[in-house]
C-alpha cells in the first residue's frame, strides 16, 4: 500500500492507494493543514493524485483541495516544478470511468470544512486568538485569506465583531473586502456595512454577498461565456484562466458602479466586459495583444470605446500590471 511518502513525487502511476489507507490520509492531510505545513499538504496532495487504485470521491476530494491551496498560496506551484492542480492528475489511474470532475458532486465547501474546521480536543480560546492576531496581523494577504477560511468555521461571536472592525478600519484591496464579507455571511452575520471600494463608497447587505457563481447577476456568466468561447480559438487553455480571472474581477468591483453597470445586462455592458477579460487573458498569456483586432471581433464600435476601456480600467485595478495590455502611444 502506498504507506511511504517522502515529499517528492511519491511512486507515479507505479504506486497503489489501497482503500485502507483513504482516511489515514485524510487525517494526515488535515493535520498538516492544522499545523500550518501547507508545502508539505501541497506535495502530499499531488503524491496521493498520482496514485494509482483510489475511489473518485478521494480522487476527486484531493484535487478540489489541491486547487484550494495553490489558488490560496500560488508560490506553491512554483516551488513544486510542476502544473497547477488544474492539470495535475487530469485522470486518475486507477481507470475510473468518466472524469472525477464531472462524476462526484460538488462538495467544496464540504470540503473545505473538512480541512480548516477546529478539533472538539483542541484549546478552542487559543485558537480564537490566533485567528484574529493573523487577520490582523498577518505577514502576508495569504496568511490572512487562511485566517478568513478558518474564521468562518469558529463558534464565537466575537469574532464577527473582529472581522467587522478589520474590514471598517483598514485599507485593503477589494478582492480581500469580499473575501471579508463571504465569510461574515457564511458566519449567518446580516446587516448593512459601509466601505470604500475603487474609491467609491458603498453601503453593502452582508447577507446578499455571492458565495457561489449562481448568486451574480446573469450577465456574468454571459460574459465569461463569450471570452471563453473566444479565446478558445487561440488557445485551448486560455478559458480556464479566463474563469479564474473573472472571478478575482467579479471579487473586485462587486457592489460598485461598474458591477452596477455589469448587472444591467445591456449588451453593450456584455460585449465590452467579455472583450476586457478576453484582452487582459491574452496579454497575460502573451504578453501582448491586438485591442483593436478584439474590439472588433466583438462588435464594439468607437462609440463605445469609453464605455470598452472603461471596463479595461476595471479589469487592471482588480488584477494588476501584468495584463494592463497595450499602452497608447
Amino acid at each position: 500500500m502506498a504507506d511511504h511518502f517522502d515529499g517528492g513525487d511519491g511512486g507515479g502511476s507505479n504506486v497503489y492507494l489501497m482503500p485502507s489507507m483513504t482516511e489515514e490520509y485524510r487525517r494526515r492531510i488535515r493535520r498538516l493543514l492544522e499545523t500550518e505545513r501547507f508545502g508539505e499538504a501541497h506535495a502530499l496532495l499531488r503524491f496521493l493524485l498520482d496514485c494509482r487504485g483510489q475511489d473518485g470521491e478521494a480522487y476527486a476530494e484531493w484535487r478540489r483541495l489541491l486547487r484550494w491551496l495553490e489558488a490560496v498560496f500560488p508560490e506553491l506551484v512554483a516551488l513544486s516544478g510542476r502544473p497547477s492542480g488544474s492539470e495535475a492528475g487530469a485522470e486518475p489511474a486507477g481507470g475510473l470511468a468518466g472524469s472525477p470532475e464531472e462524476d462526484a458532486p460538488d462538495d467544496e465547501e464540504a470540503m473545505r470544512g473538512r480541512a480548516l474546521r477546529p478539533r472538539e480536543d483542541g484549546d478552542r480560546e487559543a485558537l480564537i486568538r490566533r485567528v484574529i492576531g493573523e487577520l490582523k496581523r498577518g505577514s502576508s494577504p495569504e496568511r490572512r485569506l487562511l485566517a478568513l477560511e478558518k474564521a468562518a468555521y469558529l463558534d464565537a461571536p466575537e469574532v464577527d465583531q473582529a472581522i467587522l472592525e478589520w474590514l471598517r478600519g483598514e485599507p485593503m484591496h477589494p478582492s480581500m473586502q469580499f473575501r471579508a464579507l463571504q465569510t461574515l455571511r457564511r458566519r449567518g452575520v446580516t446587516g448593512r456595512v459601509l466601505l470604500n471600494r475603487a474609491g467609491e463608497t458603498v453601503e453593502l447587505e452582508i447577507e446578499r454577498t455571492p458565495l457561489r457563481p449562481e448568486d451574480y447577476p446573469p450577465a456574468a456568466g454571459e460574459v465569461l461565456e463569450r471570452a471563453c468561447r473566444a479565446t478558445e480559438s487561440y488557445d485551448p487553455m486560455l478559458p480556464q484562466f479566463a474563469r479564474e480571472l473573472w472571478e478575482e474581477i467579479l471579487r473586485s468591483i462587486y457592489g460598485t458602479s461598474d458591477y452596477e453597470w455589469l448587472a444591467s445586462g445591456e449588451e453593450e455592458a456584455v460585449d465590452c466586459w467579455a472583450a476586457a477579460l478576453h484582452l487582459a487573458v491574452q496579454t497575460a498569456a502573451y504578453g501582448r495583444a491586438d485591442e483593436a483586432e478584439i474590439r472588433a471581433a466583438y462588435g464594439i464600435p468607437e462609440s463605445l470605446r469609453f464605455r470598452f476601456e472603461q471596463a479595461c480600467r476595471a479589469v487592471r485595478r482588480a488584477v494588476g500590471p501584468a495584463v494592463e495590455g497595450p499602452r497608447k502611444s
